[in-house]
């Protein structure tokens, strides 16, 4: 089954902060609608979030969830990127 890498962008007063993951479905659609199910969680504590166009609002407009992106990886390619943001490189 193919990988899919997701991005999700959160932001909150103009500060907009990225989510990655990793996600195994059948093909693109089933792995945006899987997302999509995610993402309207993704707050708990607001129990009825805002459908958009490709995400959610919580908070009364508050905060905004969306869907930046989708594409094909593996995990390999998933890893190094964790492994690159999350490096500090003293050199």
């Amino acid at each position: 089954m193919p990988e899919y890498w997701i991005k999700i962008s959160e932001t909150e007063e103009e500060e907009v902060e990225h989510h990655h993951y990793l996600i195994s479905a059948k093909d693109k659609n089933e792995a945006k609608k899987s997302v999509l199910k995610f993402m309207e969680h993704f707050i708990d504590d607001d129990e009825n979030p805002e459908k958009i166009e490709d995400g959610f609002t919580f908070y009364n407009k508050a905060v905004f969830v969306r869907l930046e992106s989708i594409k094909e990886t593996t995990k390999e390619k998933f890893k190094e990127f964790l492994l690159k943001i999350h490096t500090i490189n003293m050199t």
